[in-house]
């Protein structure tokens, strides 16, 4: 933010216009620094080799740290789902496509997110704070001076091990939520198991699970790539690492949200543009 307000662009602004554009022109700091760094990962992941141990490692200890929080959040965010869906199909006469219904807006929409800011609340400010102490206790400029490359040693395995562990706990959390809507479908809505079940082919089909993975994954990029840089970038001792993991919070939060936009956007549009030169229709 602070580049933002010293700019010569915003100086003789009015008061007004200077509180409008100060924010906006500070996220545009932050999405251009976050794209040069996503461009120094990809480099380096390209360019050195040796790294699937330490990634391994990283995923196992997110997805172990996680997943008591996914277990409970699937779990009722599936009940919740099934309740306020089945009030609605009620109205109509509907209750059968209340298990189709269901898992489909957990599969696109509900799951990747809530996955998400599991891991940018829980793993994305734990990541930010650990770079960042680091940072600002030297031991990065340490690894420098020893020869070896920190953003391979200690950026990357992070990164990567953020990404694919989103993937992994956004097939179990929808697992779990499945479950649980089934249970309450069962024993708060009155419904049969399998007549829960049946209409999940019906409103299910690759396309969806295609279309909530790669929510996911853009989603994890957006989380391990900001965590990651502003823990790397911190500066100022305690005080600076405390504000590299609220500013982690804050953009995590901020661009996940408009990704989501732009992606639900990208991909109704190559469906629709699949559909139309194909002819293929599929949920």
């Amino acid at each position: 933010m602070s580049t933002a307000k010293s700019s010569p662009a915003l100086q003789g602004a009015s008061p007004l216009a200077s509180a409008l554009l100060t924010p906006i022109a500070g996220t545009l700091h932050e999405v251009g620094s976050l794209v040069l760094f996503l461009k120094l990962i990809l480099r380096t992941a390209l360019t050195t080799s040796g790294n699937t141990p330490a990634v391994l490692e990283q995923i196992l200890s997110i997805c172990q740290r996680s997943l008591a929080t996914v277990t409970f959040a699937g779990t009722f965010v599936g009940a919740i789902i099934v309740l306020q869906f089945n009030a609605v199909l009620l109205v109509y006469d509907a209750q059968i496509f209340l298990g189709g219904l269901n898992t489909s807006a957990i599969v696109r929409e509900i799951g990747p997110l809530m996955i998400t800011f599991i891991l940018a609340g829980k793993i994305g400010a734990f990541t930010a704070a650990e770079l960042g102490t680091m940072r600002v206790t030297e031991q990065i400029d340490a690894v420098e001076c020893l020869g070896t490359n920190p953003v391979q040693y200690l950026v990357l395995p992070r990164f990567l091990g953020i990404v694919i562990s989103s993937l992994i706990l956004l097939a179990l959390g929808i697992m779990i939520s499945m479950v649980g809507s089934t249970f309450v479908a069962t024993v708060l809505c009155g419904m049969n198991p399998l007549q829960y079940m049946s209409t999940i082919t019906r409103f299910v089909g690759g396309w969806t699970l295609f279309c909530g993975a790669a929510k996911s994954f853009v989603y994890g990029v957006i989380v391990g790539g900001v965590a990651c840089h502003k823990g790397y970038t911190a500066r100022g001792g305690a005080r600076g690492v405390g504000t590299a993991v609220t500013q982690a919070a804050l953009y995590m939060s901020l661009f996940v949200i408009l990704a989501n936009y732009f992606t639900s956007n990208a991909l109704n549009w190559i469906y629709d543009f699949l559909a139309a030169a194909l002819g293929w229709v599929n949920g």
